[in-house]
């Protein structure tokens, strides 16, 4: 999502929604404003065991076999656990997503325990073989015993995940050695045993390439950071985005992914570990041969779908780079805004309404089939819908329940995945209002892939955003949203003005029109006359808006409101033609004007 917006703040709302309501996290302590006072670096390990045991489960109930999300990230073992009393030994299970590292001590003068200067190497091989002197249970002696346990690899993992542990000064002091974490580590498998190898050990058994050996290059990694002594720590991440570019790339490429904020780091800083400030938590390792591949079989399908309401693209109308398709969104509240009223009668909002995805429209932008959609999905919610906005979102009761809706329900992530599909293809997205639709769905559009008509027909300098509804009364002489919103409706109205936008363009007349609009929009209040009085123009005009303020909107100072720049009312009715003292264009457009055609075309300009 970053690289789409350079320079911008990007938050995982829809992962944090839906992560929350994950019963278990909470229980295991993973939420931070539940868990204040445990250790942040502690919380990110147990997170990362967490989501991948979660993400295998989903992946096995979707994929029962073959199991290739733990060939990918699964070390599979055998344990060995052995009482040293009466040498009774248990074998089970010891497959692992994470590796937890491990450092050996040893006793010095005065009983004071420090870290062996072990290799890198070293220590992975005795963390992931596991050999370890442990108190125990014993069965057979019915007692508490000491125990040895060892592992025995059966399979080495293509992302290897390790839990630095750094708990202990002498650990941390560890890291802080100068190049000790290594970027290409190589390991051999051999009857259950692994040998690790890094540095100039590694480049000579490659040279000799008498065995075997899995090279891993280092990816990341999940720093802990203290400002000052006493002061709470905070998580950043260092990632090497040059290993998933697409292009080969002859250096390394460090950023450090700091809360909303990227910045390009060097090697040289992002390798460089403090025990007093900057210490690792987390470390992700990946094969060296799957450097700059990249999946893009989410290119051949937008995800299930059916065809009620819409008709699917064929494979002759792929999306392309630049290909326009027209959208629009509709939404319904999942929390009330809270308001404060003061003393003097202003309204302040304390907290803004929370709104979530109930409908995403996308309609053909081009072609024979130009207007015609190909997406029309309503979104399941797992949420208590606290108000549907009926009259400005078309959405009613039952909608969005799989087991009683007669529309074509989807997941919030299916409906999610074809937008960012469609994004990545690189589909220019026409529409009104798309820059809150974006926002409140939570996923990042570049600038040159988006044409809101909302922009497009605003005069500079002017505050006053038109309405959809407004424009398309007095450029299309259609009367549109006369019940409740439509998103189809929306977005074809939408797509017909941009088409006429670019007409205005074409002819050099763009800003005349232009003052023609803001000009009559005075005389009606921005209104369309003779439209039918809808739930929405009553509501708008006792709030003195020119759209509903549907996420809230400071208002502490006394007197009417600003209009806010967002999208006018809509509806469910099929669009009607203006009265006939409506239907020639204003006196002052140009002459060169007067016979454009209506609609998506039918003009020699284009």
């Amino acid at each position: 999502m970053l690289d789409k917006v350079p320079g911008k703040h990007c938050q995982a709302t829809n992962f944090l929604k839906t992560f929350s309501s994950i019963r278990e996290a909470g229980s295991m302590g993973l939420l931070e404003e539940e868990s204040r006072d445990k250790l942040l670096s502690g919380m990110i390990q147990s997170l990362t065991r967490f989501l991948l045991k979660q993400v295998s489960q989903d992946y096995i109930n979707m994929y029962p076999a073959p199991p290739m999300f733990d060939q990918t990230f699964s070390t599979s073992a055998i344990e060995s656990v052995c009482c040293m009393r009466c040498k009774t030994k248990t074998v089970r299970p010891g497959d692992t997503y994470v590796n937890e590292l491990t450092y050996p001590f040893k006793t010095v003068a005065k009983g004071q325990a420090k870290a062996v200067q072990f290799p890198f190497r070293q220590i992975l091989k005795i963390s992931m073989e596991g050999e370890k002197i442990l108190k125990g249970w014993c069965n057979n002696c019915n007692r508490y015993s000491d125990l040895s346990s060892k592992k025995t690899i059966n399979r080495i993992p293509q992302v290897l995940l390790l839990n630095a542990a750094a708990n202990t000064m002498e650990s941390k002091k560890l890291w802080a050695s100068p190049g000790w974490l290594p970027e290409e580590i190589g390991i051999i498998l051999d009857s259950g045993q692994i040998y690790c190898y890094e540095g100039e050990e590694l480049r000579i058994h490659l040279r000799r390439g008498l065995h075997h050996i899995t090279l891993y290059e280092l990816v990341g990694f999940v720093a802990d950071i203290t400002k000052r002594e006493g002061q709470a720590s905070h998580l950043v991440s260092l990632i090497n985005v040059a290993l998933s570019s697409p292009q080969p790339q002859a250096e390394s490429d460090w950023h450090v992914f700091n809360d909303f904020r990227v910045d390009k780091v060097s090697f040289e800083e992002a390798l460089r570990f403090e025990p007093s400030w900057k210490v690792p938590s987390v470390i992700g390792y990946q094969i060296k041969a799957a450097r700059h591949k990249i999946d893009d079989s989410w290119k051949k399908e937008l995800g299930p779908q059916k065809s009620d309401s819409y008709r699917l693209l064929t494979p002759e109308e792929a999306p392309q780079q630049g290909t326009i398709v027209a959208l629009d969104a509709e939404f319904v509240a999942l929390k009330q805004e809270e308001i404060e009223i003061k003393a003097d009668g202003t309204r302040e909002t304390i907290r803004p309404a929370r709104l979530g995805l109930a409908r995403v429209s996308v309609l053909r932008g081009s072609g024979n089939l130009e207007a015609v959609p190909f997406i029309d999905d309503y979104i399941a919610t797992t949420e208590p819908v606290v108000d549907y906005l009926t009259a400005y979102s078309g959405i009613k009761p039952g909608d969005l329940d799989r087991r009683i809706s007669t529309k074509n329900v989807v997941s919030l992530k299916i409906a999610y995945k074809k937008l960012w599909i469609l994004l990545n293809l690189g589909c220019v997205f026409v529409g009104h209002g798309l820059t809150k639709d974006f926002r409140t769905i939570n996923i990042q559009v570049p600038k040159e892939q988006v044409f809101d008509t909302v922009v497009l027909f605003h005069k500079a300098l002017q505050k006053r955003k038109l309405s959809l509804r407004f424009l398309s009364w007095y450029l299309l002489r259609e009367e549109i949203q006369e019940g409740e919103h439509d998103s189809i409706e929306d977005s074809r109205t939408a797509l017909k003005l941009y088409r006429k936008y670019q007409e205005f363009e074409d002819a050099g007349v763009f800003e005349t029109i232009l003052n023609d609009i803001y000009s009559k929009g005075r005389e009606t209040n921005f209104k369309a006359p003779g439209a039918l009085r809808t739930q929405s123009d009553s509501y708008n005009d006792r709030r003195g808006t020119d759209s509903p303020d549907l996420i809230g909107l400071n208002s502490s100072t006394p007197g009417p409101r600003t209009p806010t720049p967002m999208r006018g009312q809509a509806g469910l009715q099929v669009s009607h033609a203006h009265p006939s003292h409506l239907q020639q264009p204003p006196p002052s457009w140009p002459a060169n004007m007067r016979g454009l055609g209506q609609g998506f075309g039918g003009s020699h300009l284009r």
